[in-house]
């Protein structure tokens, strides 16, 4: 069996795959991960750990240790994930991006224009439009300050895109389950920012030439190094190619899983398809924990988590 451990309120994501194509799988949320005594033997994934806390995240990297001790598979150190602004940091200063990102206080004087904003957690996409100048920014900046996103979570991030076509922009995804990458779907869009895609906009010749490039795999040596220096063994990167080479927004670690189905373009359906069965089959080879019986999690720290919350139905205790 594989658990999905994750925030209770985007459990959605992975909640589909139990039972499909003999998987065993099941979503728990970090709070009653956190709040049980003994949990089944299985394989383990960490996801979403971005909308975590810094206490929720030291408990779960604890919980990561105490399974991993136990002989039980793990996936995704808490430990160890780096925050948006320090992978993008990491694989420019690693040579794998040609762009960087930078803290409020930490742009240089001679910043490349344009920029955008973000925030460092969570995945609530771009805050506003490109950015062309320094007054531009400061504007920017003032505005979200204003609605009360703390400026230690904003940060400024190069732009670093080209439309395929006029007015098209094509944002690529790849999977890392355990040792295997995966191809994905990705999202073709009007606006520079691709997030959820446009249905049939891209037209057949660009859905063929994507059917064409997850079957060959192009990016994977690139991609699978993303994946090792932001230390992370599951999820799905999204990226694009920029003048032939790849450049890597983010690490998704709780993505919507690929599918299709329903797309009007045969191209794209076919895709889909090869990149479910390919992301089941990979992750029927991370289910290889021996299951039965139950692990105790008796870390110090979680007992006395458990025993500061059993009054409460969150983790609300804090050192």
């Amino acid at each position: 069996m594989i658990v999905f451990l994750t925030n209770p309120h985007h459990r959605y994501t992975h909640r589909s795959l139990d039972g499909v194509g003999g998987l065993s799988a099941r979503t728990l949320g970090y709070e009653e991960a956190l709040g049980r005594s003994h949990l089944p033997r299985a394989t383990y994934v960490f996801t979403d750990m971005d909308r975590l806390g810094y206490w929720e995240l030291e408990l779960a990297a604890r919980l990561y240790r105490t399974l991993a001790r136990a002989g039980c598979r793990v996936l995704n150190d808490p430990a160890l994930l780096p925050g948006r602004l320090t992978l993008l940091r990491r694989l420019y200063a690693r040579g794998l991006n040609s762009f960087s990102a930078w803290a409020l206080d930490e742009a240089p004087a001679d910043l490349p224009f344009p920029v955008f904003l973000r925030t460092d957690s969570a995945h609530r996409g771009v805050l506003g439009d490109l950015i062309s100048d320094r007054a531009a920014l400061d504007a920017a900046v003032t505005h979200w300050l204003g609605f009360g996103i703390p400026s230690r979570e904003i940060i400024i991030v190069e732009y670093r895109a080209k439309p395929v076509r006029e007015g098209l922009f094509h944002k690529r995804a790849m999977f890392r389950i355990g040792e295997r990458m995966v191809p994905s779907l990705g999202v073709f869009e009007s606006r520079w920012c691709a997030k959820h895609g446009e249905m049939g906009i891209a037209g057949e010749a660009l859905y063929e030439a994507e059917q064409l490039a997850l079957e060959r795999m192009d990016d994977a040596a690139e991609v699978r190094r993303a994946f090792e220096i932001a230390g992370i063994e599951y999820g799905r990167a999204d990226y694009a190619v920029v003048d032939g080479r790849v450049e890597l927004y983010e690490i998704n670690t709780n993505p919507s899983l690929p599918s299709g189905s329903d797309h009007p373009y045969a191209a794209r359906r076919a895709a889909g398809q090869m990149a479910r069965s390919q992301l089941l089959d990979a992750l029927r080879t991370i289910d290889d924990t021996p299951e039965g019986g139950t692990v105790a999690p008796d870390d110090p720290v979680l007992v006395e988590q458990r025993r500061q919350d059993r009054w409460v139905w969150s983790t609300g205790w804090r050192p």
